[in-house]
């Protein structure tokens, strides 16, 4: 992946990706299983107000919303893999 072509800078402006250093007994690996926590919750409350969702383009909106949650998710299943092998 090119590092300045990353398209969660742009769906997600807000959050940090990289990983921070341990401070305090929170070690890297704990912060990504928080995050992985995280985004794995976030896409099932998206799927169910996608699933509840009377409005269509609502409906749509919460379906690929969903999908990108699940897809960082993936990504910090690997990232969580890698650290791990290492």
């Amino acid at each position: 992946m090119l590092l300045h072509n990353d398209v969660r800078r742009d769906v997600f402006p807000g959050l940090r990706f990289d990983v921070p250093e341990a401070s305090d007994g929170d070690t890297p690996m704990t912060h990504l299983e928080d995050r992985l926590e995280r985004f794995e919750t976030l896409t099932a409350e998206c799927e169910l107000i996608a699933k509840l969702a009377t409005d269509s383009s609502k409906r749509e909106f919460y379906l690929k919303l969903g999908e990108q949650y699940r897809q960082l998710a993936v990504d910090i299943r690997q990232a969580i893999a890698t650290t791990a092998a290492a």
